[in-house]
């Protein structure tokens, strides 16, 4: 299913940390595809790095309810306009 690469460096995290980092990364950018969080523990603080993808070319795109095509069809105005949508929070 996810196949999300996690590198912690300097310590141990728990099962929960991690999974919580991992949320939070496809909160902050739900409409990319998140493939690599990198964690850096320094004392009591956490650097946290994110990798995403852009959502595969042939990905079927619904917007508003309507089917629109596939993202590798759209011009960049419209893949830009995708990518920057903030998803409806009653979904």
């Amino acid at each position: 299913m996810e196949n999300i690469e996690v590198t912690v460096i300097g310590g141990d995290i728990s099962p929960d940390e991690r999974e919580e980092y991992i949320e939070r990364g496809k909160r902050n950018k739900p409409n990319m595809i998140l493939t690599a969080v990198r964690i850096t523990l320094d004392g009591e603080y956490a650097d946290i790095t994110y990798r995403y993808t852009d959502p595969p070319q042939d990905m079927k795109i619904c917007m508003d309810g309507c089917m629109i095509g596939k993202f590798g069809s759209f011009n960049h105005g419209k893949q830009a306009e995708y990518l920057d949508r903030v998803p409806n929070s009653l979904n």
